[in-house]
């Protein structure tokens, strides 16, 4: 096995487990997290606030946030776990409009490459995400994460209003309406 494929393998079986400190979190992703030449550009475009298309959605942050926003809502790197993390960022910025969420729908599946793209069920997870997301008083793309590194996650989700029963409900439908490996390993 390659290195680039026992880092795939590490990051598609990697999930946050535990009320650890997101520095702890943090440092278990350095095998496999990607670097921003890695991602690719059509995501860059929309995903990230470095560049001004971002600005069409709403929530860009940059890898690292996005990372914290993963450890928070306890959700894998695999791709209904980044749909719901990209959705509950949107969510919590609270100005997606209609028009922002179904241009960045059709980016997720027509635009995107494969391995990236949005199917009806990411779409699914993305539009439950927003909703739940939507719930949370704190735009979490203005976090600044590197504020909250040792502390552990249960007090970060208190300072930040992040309600981990609404997260637990999103979680128990998906689960119950997908039989994909990110969507059965949510509440173990």
């Amino acid at each position: 096995m390659t290195p680039k494929e026992k880092a795939q393998a590490e990051s598609e079986a990697w999930i946050p487990k535990g009320d650890k400190k997101l520095s702890t979190f943090i440092k278990e992703m350095e095998p496999f997290k990607l670097c921003q030449e890695d991602v690719p550009l059509i995501i860059r475009l929309t995903e990230n606030p470095n560049y001004r298309t971002s600005k069409l959605f709403t929530g860009a942050v940059d890898l690292f946030t996005h990372d914290c926003i993963h450890i928070l809502l306890n959700r894998g790197l695999l791709l209904k776990d980044e749909a719901f993390v990209i959705g509950y960022t949107m969510g919590s910025a609270k100005k997606i409009s209609r028009w922002r969420r179904n241009l960045f729908m059709f980016v997720c599946k027509y635009l995107y490459p494969k391995g990236y793209k949005f199917g009806e069920e990411e779409r699914f997870v993305f539009n439950i995400a927003i909703l739940a997301g939507s719930l949370c008083p704190v735009d979490l793309s203005e976090v600044n994460f590197e504020e909250f590194l040792d502390l552990r996650i249960s007090e970060i989700r208190k300072k930040l209003q992040i309600s981990y029963d609404v997260i637990k409900h999103c979680y128990s439908l998906e689960g119950k309406c997908f039989k994909s490996v990110e969507s059965k390993r949510l509440l173990r």
